[in-house]
């Protein structure tokens, strides 16, 4: 005797074939031969032979319906298709039904990639019965997210950025993709001085970055949002300016330097000390030269130049001279009546001297006077003696031996996104000064 499914008209042929599905689900393979082959594929017939899409396995059809036999239905299977076609010479109606209850239920395990600089791409397809309602936190791109786990590793955050429905008769079918909130792409652009840009743009999230910020804005990517930011780093990816004592560059040039003319002051005393003599002689006149020098370039948030910008890189200070060599000569004779006198004063710009200061006297001889000479010219005579001196300042140090800044400048960079105005300081030091020379390369 054959045996029915859900109708009277419908007869099984052999055994139906069942599969197992993922995540507890099955699929139910049914083939049945009709009552009346030769008119009940008529449209007017197909309710004999055609459940409706979604209905149930242990549903009896509408017409000479039947219940099924104790333990033959399995639990929520619905109906997914169903066709006829001629095999073997019998008119074969195929029904497959597959477990859709009133929850989702995941197809199968999650589909994962680690595209998109490595990070995480979660795929996760779920199903259930017709009409069922997708879970509020199911739906809402770049809000919801998963804590998605491989093993026994630290779980992963992924936010949602995507999700699509497959809605038929049978079942809607819900796909839903994850994407792991991180980097996305960092991009580096060398600029001039030791300084490069770096452009990161994070998904979801805004990670750590690192230097001033100078831009930062959103868009979107695969639905999730994305923050692009942009900030400034020295060559070696520290912060740009956060302390402004580290120099983010360095480069040798020659730089313009003026070695100071020497001039020397000296005395003379002859015919036993009874005549004096001034000499001033400008032994070295000033030099243009060029001298070895490295730039520092650092960047600051202070605009104001330091003291310590004068001594970086222990040099001496600022070689910038505002006071040079000069001589005050004086004479006067120690006979009150006669009252010899002689006073001159000499600058010399752009001049330094070695020579101390002194002061001394001649005596006047039993028919002979005391004498000053200034440059080789007598100026007075006395009949007791002469008081002489010379007071010199010496100007500006010998520069040779030692290292100098040249120049420290100031100029506005960048701001960044809160306003904070980033300085270029860059501070020119020679090297030690080389000691003057003769010859057409000077001092190299």
């Amino acid at each position: 005797m054959a045996i029915s499914h859900r109708t009277n008209r419908l007869k099984l042929v052999g055994t139906p074939a069942v599969e197992q599905l993922q995540n507890g689900r099955y699929q139910l393979t049914v083939n049945c031969t009709t009552m009346n082959s030769r008119e009940d594929w008529y449209s007017s017939n197909k309710a004999r032979i055609f459940p409706d899409f979604g209905s149930l396995e242990s549903a009896e059809m509408s017409i000479d319906g039947l219940a099924p036999r104790t333990g033959e239905a399995y639990t929520d299977m619905r109906l997914v298709s169903v066709e006829s076609s001629t095999q073997g010479g019998l008119y074969i109606v195929t029904l497959v039904y597959q477990t859709l209850g009133a929850t989702f239920v995941q197809v199968k395990d999650d589909t994962i990639d680690l595209e998109l600089n490595g990070l995480r791409r979660v795929t996760r397809t779920s199903i259930a019965q017709a009409g069922t309602d997708i879970p509020d936190d199911d739906k809402d791109v770049g809000v919801d997210y998963i804590d998605h786990q491989i093993d026994a590793e630290t779980a992963v955050r992924c936010f949602l950025a995507s999700y699509k429905v497959d809605d038929t008769d049978s079942y809607r079918e819900f796909e839903r993709t994850y994407i792991q909130a991180g980097t996305l792409s960092v991009a580096t652009k060398n600029l001039s001085e030791g300084v490069k840009q770096v452009t990161t743009v994070f998904l979801v999230t805004e990670g750590t970055t690192v230097g001033p910020v100078t831009s930062r804005s959103t868009n979107n990517f695969q639905g999730l949002k994305t923050i692009t930011v942009t900030t400034m780093q020295d060559k070696d990816g520290n912060p740009l300016g956060t302390a402004g004592t580290t120099p983010v560059h360095s480069f040798e040039v020659f730089s313009n330097f003026t070695y100071p003319g020497l001039f020397e002051v000296t005395k003379e005393k002859i015919a036993n000390g009874r005549i004096a003599n001034i000499a001033i002689e400008l032994t070295k006149s000033p030099a243009q030269s060029k001298v070895r020098s490295t730039v520092f370039v650092f960047f600051t948030t202070t605009s104001t130049i330091e003291s310590s910008d004068y001594t970086y890189e222990s040099a001496s200070g600022l070689w910038s001279p505002n006071d040079w060599g000069s001589v005050s000569i004086g004479a006067a004779g120690e006979n009150i009546i006669q009252k010899g006198q002689f006073n001159t004063s000499k600058a010399f710009r752009g001049y330094r001297s070695s020579t101390n200061s002194f002061s001394d006297d001649v005596d006047a001889t039993f028919g002979s006077q005391a004498v000053f000479r200034f440059q080789g010219s007598q100026k007075f005579t006395d009949s007791n003696g002469i008081d002489f001196s010379a007071t010199i300042n010496n100007g500006p140090r010998d520069p040779v031996g030692l290292k100098w800044v040249l120049d420290v400048k100031i100029t506005s960079a960048f701001d960044d996104v809160d306003g904070t105005t980033y300085y270029k300081k860059t501070i020119i030091v020679t090297e030690a000064i080389p000691a003057q020379a003769s010859g057409v390369g000077g001092p190299y």
